[in-house]
């Protein structure tokens, strides 16, 4: 089973709302691993070989959404220990990475594009959280 489904109230909806957000988060993740192990491969880095490094990364993972999870919650969006300038500067990297790897690189440049949009928007100095109100609608 990809993610759990268990009773969430009254409202019958909100289980299978519950499912499809987990689905979400699931399917973007295993993309985006797919993606970087097709980088890896370009560059002759056997997928068996890059699985360590990419179980490593998305081992971390459960620290940063404990970390930023409460701020989202709070709305607080501050760049104290992270700047979406910064994350535009690191995708750019890994976007002359991937296309120097002949790889498509829809997936990265739609998250940078997703950066410089909260950027030009004023939220520049804002942490890397500063994209959920714009993915909102805010």
């Amino acid at each position: 089973m990809l993610t759990g489904a268990d009773c969430r109230g009254d409202d019958p909806g909100l289980a299978q709302l519950h499912y499809q957000i987990q689905m979400d988060l699931f399917w973007t993740s295993l993309t985006a691993c797919l993606h970087a192990t097709a980088v890896a491969e370009a560059n002759g880095i056997p997928a068996d070989e890059f699985l360590p490094c990419a179980a490593s990364t998305a081992a971390s993972m459960p620290g940063f959404l404990a970390f930023y999870a409460p701020r989202i919650a709070a709305g607080n969006h501050e760049g104290d220990v992270d700047r979406l300038t910064m994350g535009v500067a690191s995708l750019e990297h890994v976007l002359h990475t991937v296309e120097g790897s002949g790889v498509d690189g829809a997936l990265p440049r739609l998250l940078a594009d997703t950066f410089r949009k909260a950027v030009a928007a004023g939220r520049g100095g804002s942490s890397v959280t500063g994209p959920v109100p714009l993915f909102k609608g805010e």
